[in-house]
């Protein structure tokens, strides 16, 4: 499958999952989802009053949160190419969200000077990508000089002991609510696969220095299922 095929195969996962994917992304991690996000946050080092791009935004639940932190005086832009799952972060935006808005873009292609943000954040999507240093060059791009690049992501377990329980749960018990609640197999099909696939914690650290960055932090959060990366933009 060719890089623009497995493009279209995703965009239309997401599509498919959009009007469920709020609800199945916090019932199948427990709730953890929304406390990663949160730490993400605390850990990125962005501060009030900075210009942020969410890319990979999904439903905009980073984005959200991120509204919040930069305060009035920011502002966070959330993008994604995949229109039905920005169809839904724009009906969750409220009044409070006034330094907030969404647009369709694709990571590798951003619509977006260079030097433009204080920090670039990404939130269990960069495995969605098929050409990652593609996008990772684009998000050095659009970084400020010492900007941030803060990557929230789903990965495989550190101990071997969890790992088996944790493989039961995301390849046989996740598929099946998936298919139940959806109605298709597909997305929760793919779930599994895509974290198995991706780029493991050293190598992604190596691949991001190679991109452009520095000053990379790696932090494992409960046993491994997820990884936050931390970066600075070189220069």
């Amino acid at each position: 499958m060719s890089l623009e095929q497995r493009d279209l195969f995703i965009k239309h996962i997401f599509t498919t999952v959009a009007p469920y994917v709020d609800f199945l992304s916090s019932g199948f991690s427990f709730g953890f989802d929304h406390l990663w996000r949160r730490e993400a946050i605390l850990r990125s080092g962005i501060r009030a009053g900075e210009r942020v791009l969410d890319v990979c935004s999904g439903t905009g639940e980073l984005a959200f949160l991120l509204s919040r932190h930069v305060g009035p005086q920011g502002s966070v832009t959330g993008s994604d190419f995949c229109e039905e799952m920005l169809d839904r972060a724009r009906q969750k935006k409220g009044e409070g969200h006034a330094n907030l808005s969404f647009i369709l873009s694709d990571t590798k292609r951003l619509p977006f000077r260079d030097n433009s943000f204080d920090a670039v954040t990404v939130s269990f999507g960069m495995r969605n990508i098929p050409d990652t240093a593609l996008a990772l060059k684009e998000i050095d791009r659009v970084l400020k000089p010492g900007g941030k690049f803060v990557c929230l992501e789903l990965t495989r377990p550190n101990y071997r002991w969890f790992r088996f329980l944790y493989e039961w749960y995301v390849f046989k018990v996740m598929p099946v609510i998936g298919k139940l609640v959806v109605k298709a197999a597909a997305p929760y099909l793919y779930l599994p696969r895509s974290i198995n696939s991706f780029y493991p914690p050293d190598e992604f650290k190596n691949m991001i220095h190679g991109c452009g960055f520095e000053n990379i932090r790696v932090d494992s959060l409960t046993f491994g299922i997820a990884t936050l990366y931390r970066a600075v933009k070189s220069g």
